[in-house]
């Protein structure tokens, strides 16, 4: 039996996700955590929006329909990178009613741009650094 090709792991990627592309999953989360460096600024909303990239990744990175594939290993370093540059960006801080989730939410960024930090002073009475970008 022959290695699967690079079609046949899009082909199947796209039906583990209902349609996307392993770089849109991929970049996607490159550009969140691009994001969080610079300092998030937009409202708390949208962070969570933005921030469920990441649960997707992780149905895709557990999904047993894509073992076995070898490009699999580059979707993992890109990711394993970026969550490497997102745990550096969170705080000790976590989220109330949240520490028991996943880790990528159970903690706040330790700096963000005044939109997300005022949220988060307001709605949570948690206070990180203001960052203007």
């Amino acid at each position: 039996m022959s290695a699967p090709n690079d079609r046949e792991f899009v082909e199947r990627f796209a039906e583990v996700t209902g349609g996307r592309r392993p770089t849109g999953y991929v970049e996607g989360w490159e550009q969140f955590v691009g994001f969080c460096e610079d300092g998030y600024d937009d409202n708390l909303d949208e962070y969570w929006f933005d921030l469920s990239v990441r649960h997707a990744i992780e149905h895709v990175l557990t999904d047993e329909r894509l073992f076995g594939f070898p490009q699999m290993g580059w979707v993992r370093e890109r990711i394993e990178a970026a969550d490497e540059r997102f745990r550096a960006v969170l705080s000790e801080q976590s989220m109330p009613g949240r520490a028991e989730r996943q880790w990528w939410e159970a903690h706040v960024p330790a700096w963000a741009g005044p939109t997300l930090a005022a949220d988060l002073r307001d709605m949570y009475g948690i206070r990180v650094e203001v960052r203007e970008s």
